[in-house]
């Protein structure tokens, strides 16, 4: 006689299909660090690129491009961004072309220009599928995830009215490199190109009438007491890489600066010229 076929019994499927939900329990938190890990890699490659866009444009043209053309400080109101400036450096030469500076980022000759979806302006992990504004005056514009950074604000660092002609609404040692009307040359970054940060990811994302890429309000001041990934008086610097956020510098490296940084190093890093480096 032939032996009976043994089946498994329910014990041993139980124990199996334990062993099955403890396998896929370990392996999908692994295969979402390894999705994070890429995408991370791949927004620190954005961030490389428009450091070395934002040295090239300085290289060109004596100082790095002007963070907004146009901005609430002024009787213009072009709102014109840094990123349209950098164009020419990304391989965007024809877009670059195509955008008439003389009018406003939100003109409508300018909708073709501002409709197109640049992809080195948009940070992968971004937790949003609105690539596109939906309203007020740049409706239809797509977005940018990474701001420029103007300084560092709060009690204290406000610029006082006639005491300078300056167009910015803080005071010089506060400032960053991206400001409202003005170029800023390398010469005048004394903190130093290396330690002096251009252009970070955005807290605030995907925000309309704030974060579009042609939109010069992209520019953005981090709260002296705030850290990264913290919640402040507006944009912060911040991106849903766990544990901190990218920081692109003059010298075009990038950085990725924990939540847990000293905030006066932070704030340091943020201004051209604060002499606290």
């Amino acid at each position: 006689m032939e032996p009976a076929a043994r089946g498994f019994t329910l014990v041993e499927l139980l124990v199996v299909v334990a062993i099955v939900g403890t396998l896929v329990g370990l392996l999908v938190p692994a295969i979402q660090a390894a999705r994070e890990s890429a995408r991370r890699t791949q927004c620190e490659n954005n961030l490389h690129q428009i450091g070395i866009a934002l040295a090239l444009h300085a290289n060109a043209h004596g100082a790095f491009p002007v963070g907004c053309i146009g901005g609430r400080q002024s009787q213009d109101k072009r709102c014109i961004s840094w990123n349209v400036q950098i164009l020419p450096f990304i391989e965007q030469t024809e877009l670059g072309s195509s955008f008439d500076l003389n009018l406003a980022s939100y003109h409508p000759n300018n909708k073709l220009s501002r409709e197109a979806e640049i992809v080195l302006f948009l940070c992968p992990s971004t937790d949003s599928t609105d690539h596109y504004s939906s309203k007020d005056a740049w409706k239809g514009a797509t977005f940018t995830d990474y701001g420029g950074i103007y300084g560092v604000e709060g009690t204290g660092r406000d610029a006082k009215e006639g005491e300078t002609d300056s167009i910015q609404t803080l005071t010089e040692e506060s400032l960053g490199v991206m400001l409202n009307e003005e170029v800023v040359t390398p010469k005048q970054i004394t903190d130093g190109l290396s330690k002096t940060a251009c252009v970070a990811e955005a807290a605030l994302r995907r925000v309309p009438a704030m974060m579009e890429w042609v939109n010069g309000l992209n520019i953005f001041a981090q709260e002296q007491s705030t850290p990264i990934n913290g919640s402040g008086l507006d944009n912060e610097i911040g991106s849903p890489h766990p544990g901190g956020a990218l920081v692109a510098f003059c010298d075009a490296h990038v950085a990725f600066v924990a939540e847990s940084a000293d905030q006066d190093a932070l704030d340091a890093m943020l201004t051209k010229a604060g002499g606290d480096q």
